[in-house]
């Protein structure tokens, strides 16, 4: 009998309030970044009664920031006093805290059903209530032993933005309101399925919701790129736990509109969608077909000193062009892209990850898979000349093809930098070629055919 008076209680209103903001016909518009913060724009009506009275606008999420409420109050002529932030929530922790000194009525035993009066004195560790009748003291076994008979004073169900305000005459009102409120993100996350020649690649928003409340039929934009953003406060951070499991909706619609804006990309979901509290939400944002790609090694060389021969290891790169005549073209935001290829059955097989930036269009996307099983070869400084304002470096590469299928390795040089009088030389030629990326960085292109093996040098000499 008293967890059914107890639960009564937590279903109570705010007793404050007087006018409660209606749900029904809000226009919820929200914009999330990637930061774990999110910007709410939510327009309702309410009627409010001549004169002064509190507005309470429930459903507030628990990690909104207070500082950046922004309402505005349209079609009535109205004064607004003071504007409070109420997330004291009913718990039966909170209201007993709450009922230190205060009257409550107890089960003295739980197997007993006789409800007794007292005055609660301490509310942990344990439970204590000096009876009214005798003067004697209980210590509970159980919190549940104690029966409330009102909700203690400025306690609420859910948080909420109470406004003091005053109305001349009463009538419709419409309420605009904005915030920003944290613990509510975004990500993207690519599937990448690899044929041959070309790719096809589907690419995923995920917006991950653990504010304290839904949003309910919202309309949806995501921004991609680093805004300037302080951090979060320390208040709702408690509240948050991380690693849970979140049931996850997954919504494959029309593609989502992409539009540069203000120097950011913002990603516009073409349909409304609730986002409940404790979800992970999926929605297919990109579906592009047959882009052509290329794969190749990859090793990059910043040692030049004297010493031992040393192993090469070739990264397994894929590299596209994000260009229309690609059948792509568009701006990529940061994720993570998850590849897979089938083998000669037919069966897929997930072959890396690898993870972007933000990638604007028409630049290429290169995918770092792993390492290369057949690409191996070694590398050994073969001239050393250092003296005072001059150095003479020559590096013997061997590079070796240890497989059934053609490999096109590329092995970068960054050349350190001691000054401006520089001299390169090298006997890269026939199945091999160089390009000069910058004043001191250089890329060689060695294709070897199976099981071939390709042996070339590489110069510098600098004075200083």
């Amino acid at each position: 009998m008293h967890k059914i008076i107890y639960s009564s209680l937590l279903l109570s209103t705010f007793v404050l309030a007087n006018v409660v903001v209606p749900s029904t016909g809000s226009d919820l518009k929200i914009t999330i970044y990637n930061k774990s913060k999110a910007f709410i724009h939510d327009t309702r009506e309410v009627t409010l009664q001549a004169g002064k009275q509190k507005l309470v606008y429930e459903g507030v999420p628990s990690s909104v920031i207070t500082e950046s409420v922004v309402p505005t109050f349209t079609g009535l002529a109205t004064k607004l006093y003071s504007q409070n932030y109420i997330y004291d929530l009913i718990s039966l922790k909170s209201m007993l805290a709450k009922s230190i000194n205060q009257e409550v009525s107890f089960y003295s035993n739980e197997k007993e059903p006789t409800l007794n009066k007292g005055i609660l004195l301490s509310s942990t560790p344990k439970v204590m209530i000096k009876e009214k009748r005798t003067g004697k003291i209980f210590s509970l076994n159980s919190a549940t032993q104690v029966i409330f008979e009102k909700v203690p004073k400025n306690m609420i169900t859910k948080p909420s933005l109470i406004w003091n305000m005053e109305a001349k005459v009463g009538g419709k009102m419409g309420i605009d309101l904005k915030y920003l409120a944290g613990a509510i993100s975004w990500k993207s996350d690519y599937v990448v399925n690899m044929k041959k020649d070309t790719l096809d690649l589907k690419g995923w928003i995920t917006v991950k919701n653990d504010s304290g409340v839904a949003y309910e039929n919202a309309q949806i934009t995501c921004l991609a790129g680093d805004i300037n953003m302080m951090p979060e406060p320390s208040r709702y951070r408690e509240n948050l736990v991380y690693g849970a499991s979140m049931p996850t909706a997954m919504m494959e619609r029309n593609l989502v509109k992409e539009e540069s804006f203000s120097g950011y990309h913002i990603y516009k979901i073409p349909f409304r969608e609730t986002i409940a509290n404790k979800e992970q939400k999926q929605i297919s944002f990109i579906a592009q077909n047959e882009v052509k790609y290329q794969q190749y090694g990859q090793y990059i060389n910043n040692y030049f000193e004297k010493g031992a021969e040393q192993q090469l290891q070739f990264s397994n790169i894929i590299e596209f062009e994000n260009k229309k005549e690609n059948n792509m073209g568009m701006a990529l935001p940061s994720g993570v892209m998850r590849m897979y290829q089938k083998d000669s059955s037919g069966e897929t097989h997930f072959i890396g990850e690898s993870r972007v930036e933000n990638i604007p269009e028409d630049e290429n996307v290169t995918l770092t898979v792993g390492t290369l099983f057949d690409a191996v070869g070694e590398k050994i400084v073969s001239k050393y000349v250092a003296k005072k304002h001059h150095k003479n470096v020559e590096t013997t590469y061997t590079v070796r093809n240890q497989g059934k299928e053609p490999l096109l390795l590329r092995l970068e040089e960054n050349i350190p930098v001691y000054g401006n009088d520089i001299s390169l030389k090298t006997s890269c030629q026939d199945n091999c070629s160089v390009k000069k990326k910058s004043a001191f960085v250089r890329e060689f292109s060695i294709k070897l055919a199976p099981k071939e093996k390709y042996r070339f040098t590489s110069e510098f000499e600098v004075n200083y």
